[in-house]
C-alpha cells in the first residue's frame, strides 16, 4: 500500500511537473538558476550526511525537476507533431530492450544491481511509507514525459490530453508492476498513452512510422544473431 501511494504522488508530480516545463520553455522563463539549484542539491545529496528519507525526497524532487526541464528543452527540438509515434516507437523499442536483455542498463543496474552508483543517476528513489527508500522511476520516463511536454507546447496542442494521457499511462504502469512484481520498463505505457490522447493531431507519415519500426526490428535483431 505505501508504494501504491508512492508512485501515485510521484506521478502526479511528474504529469503537472513536465506539463510546467513544456510551457516555461515557451514562456521564456528563467528556468537556468532554479536547474542549477536542483543540480546542487542532487550532487550534495552524494555526500551530505542527511537522513536516508530526507535525502531520497530532496534527491528524487531535484533529478525529477531536472529531467522533465531537460525533456522540455529536447521536445522543443521537434520540428513536427507527426515525429511524436515515431520518437515513441523508438524509445519504447529501446526501454524494453534495456530493461529485458541481459546487455541493457536498466537490467544491469536496476533488477541485477550490478552498479549501484549508477543507481541514483538512472533512477528516482523516494522514501515509501513501511519500505524504505525505494527505486519507483526510471529517470528516461521523466525524461521522456517532459520531451512530449516541450512537443506539445511548441506546436500549441493541448496539454491537457497530453496531462491525461501521461495520468493514465502512470495508472496502467502501476497496474502491471502490481500484477507483475517485477520491473518493467514504464515508456510503453506513458508514450503510447500520452500520444494516443493527443489524437489527429499527432498523426505520423507512413514513410517515418515505417522507419521508426525498422529501427525498432534492427535493434533486436542485434540482439538475437548478434
Amino acid at each position: 500500500m505505501g508504494f501504491v501511494v508512492a508512485f501515485s504522488a510521484l506521478s502526479a508530480v511528474a504529469v503537472v511537473a513536465a506539463a510546467g516545463a513544456g510551457q516555461a520553455r515557451v514562456g521564456g522563463r528563467p528556468i537556468a538558476l532554479a536547474a542549477a539549484v536542483a543540480l546542487g542539491v542532487f550532487v550534495l545529496g552524494q555526500w551530505a550526511a542527511w537522513p536516508d528519507g530526507v535525502r531520497g525526497l530532496l534527491q528524487g524532487a531535484a533529478l525529477l525537476c531536472l529531467c522533465t526541464w531537460g525533456g522540455a528543452a529536447l521536445g522543443h527540438r521537434v520540428d513536427h507533431a507527426r515525429y511524436l509515434w515515431p520518437l515513441v516507437l523508438v524509445a519504447v523499442g529501446a526501454d524494453v530492450w534495456s530493461v529485458t536483455t541481459p546487455e541493457g542498463v536498466t537490467q544491469q543496474v536496476v533488477v541485477q544491481g550490478q552498479a549501484p552508483l549508477l543507481m541514483d543517476l538512472l533512477v528516482l528513489t523516494l522514501p515509501v511509507p513501511g519500505v524504505g527508500v525505494t527505486p519507483v522511476l526510471g529517470v528516461g520516463d521523466l525524461l521522456f514525459a517532459g520531451l512530449l511536454a516541450g512537443a506539445v507546447a511548441r506546436h500549441g496542442l493541448s496539454m491537457p490530453r497530453l496531462a491525461a494521457g501521461l495520468g493514465v499511462g502512470f495508472a496502467l504502469t502501476l497496474v502491471a508492476l502490481l500484477a507483475i512484481q517485477l520491473p518493467i520498463p514504464a515508456l510503453p505505457f506513458l508514450g503510447t498513452a500520452g500520444v494516443a490522447a493527443l489524437g489527429g493531431a499527432a498523426r505520423p507519415s507512413a514513410r517515418e512510422l515505417a522507419l521508426a519500426i525498422g529501427v525498432v526490428a534492427a535493434l533486436f535483431a542485434l540482439r538475437l544473431f548478434g
